[in-house]
């Protein structure tokens, strides 16, 4: 007796083959004479799965994306594999797209072409793993509590004309700013800050390396004085260790690798055009895991702080204000700072210390050494011309 509905197909065939009415057969089986005759002429000798039957369904999906998008989606996500520093997920493909002139199709619909295309994630760059020494990295869990800036440069356009990169990202949201300026001269750089600033408003703290002009041969400069007479503390890192501002050197990859090297501009203006569109769409559309897959411009929280004009700047140092330096202890005990060589108790050997300048302090003992929280050294310094 059978039991399948291919069975029963088969059945009703080889019986109608044999010259039973389809009235019978219908009948017999419980089917309708239309589902006999049906089966009967979908029979086929050369077909052994005729009776399994064909799917139901329509034969076009309504909404398919159109084949020249896809094939244009594919050629863009190959190009862009064809560089290891790329992004290549959905996000940098609409850029692209964007860039082709191409209006790019959803975020969700071009991860759809890439699943049905086989097309797998490259895989993440191992991570850097911490030989175990505790650092003292400040915290950012809220937009505005931590900024890191770097400047990237130089770098040429056509026809050697060069040009530097301020850029900065804030470590929550993740919402960056680029400020291109011909030189890295002390007021480019605090120019170039300060127009950041208006548009992602005044940090807590603001992590910098140990570079000009951060730091010059004489101490702290121009940019350190801007961050104090604005409330923002500068932050240094220690030196050698660009790794401890990962998360903006990561972006100045994603600068140079998936802009700057993408793209031919005339001049400084075009450059610094088109430096603030890509601005505008990473701050719009890149998602981060970090941040639960919120854009930085949905992880913006409450009305950023706004900075004075830097024509306002007083002269000279502020009377209060703090800045912060990370230094690696080694075994000659010194902590090297702003030109000085200070020696340090054996008890922070192979230590990291976080060294805190207070301008509000007495010149003598302005400066505090601490080792998770505790003071372990005081001492005397200058910055600048103070």
């Amino acid at each position: 007796m059978a039991t399948s509905a291919a069975e029963l197909r088969r059945e009703a065939v080889r019986r109608r083959l044999a010259g039973e009415s389809p009235e019978e057969i219908a009948r017999s089986l419980a089917r309708s004479r239309r589902w006999v005759a049906k089966w009967v002429g979908r029979h086929d000798p050369a077909d052994p799965g005729w009776a399994e039957g064909a799917k139901r369904g329509p034969k076009r999906a309504p909404n398919r994306t159109p084949a020249s998008v896809e094939a244009q989606v594919l050629a863009v996500r190959e190009r862009l594999v064809a560089n290891p520093w790329a992004q290549i997920g959905a996000d940098a493909i609409a850029w692209e797209l964007g860039k082709l002139g191409v209006e790019p199709p959803p975020r969700r619909t071009i991860e759809q072409i890439l699943i049905r295309a086989g097309a797998s994630k490259r895989p993440r760059r191992e991570r850097r793993k911490p030989k175990g020494v505790p650092y003292p990295a400040p915290v950012g869990e809220r937009a505005g509590e931590v900024h890191e800036a770097d400047l990237v440069g130089p770098r040429h356009l056509g026809g050697g004309v060069r040009f530097y990169a301020l850029n900065t990202i804030d470590l929550a949201s993740h919402r960056a700013g680029i400020e291109v300026v011909p030189d890295n001269s002390d007021e480019r750089v605090a120019g170039a800050l300060v127009a950041l600033w208006k548009r992602l408003g005044l940090p807590v703290r603001l992590k910098l390396d140990n570079g000009g002009p951060f730091v010059g041969p004489r101490g702290l400069g121009l940019v350190a004085r801007l961050c104090l007479h604005q409330g923002v503390i500068p932050h240094f890192v220690p030196p050698r260790e660009p790794w401890r501002n990962g998360t903006v050197e990561h972006f100045n990859d994603t600068f140079d690798k998936r802009f700057f090297r993408q793209e031919r501009f005339a001049t400084l203006t075009h450059l610094a055009e088109r430096a603030l569109a890509f601005e505008t769409f990473h701050n719009g559309n890149h998602r981060y895991r970090a941040s639960g897959g919120r854009t930085p411009a949905e992880s913006g929280e409450g009305d950023p702080r706004p900075p004075r004009p830097l024509a306002e700047l007083p002269a000279g140092w502020p009377a209060t204000g703090r800045v912060e330096f990370i230094r690696f202890i080694r075994s000659d005990r010194k902590l090297r700072l702003l030109n000085r060589a200070i020696t340090m108790p054996d008890t922070v050997v192979y230590e990291y210390v976080t060294a805190v300048l207070d301008l509000a302090a007495p010149p003598e003992g302005n400066l505090r050494v601490l080792r998770e929280g505790e003071i372990v050294a005081t001492a005397s310094i200058k910055i600048g011309g103070r």
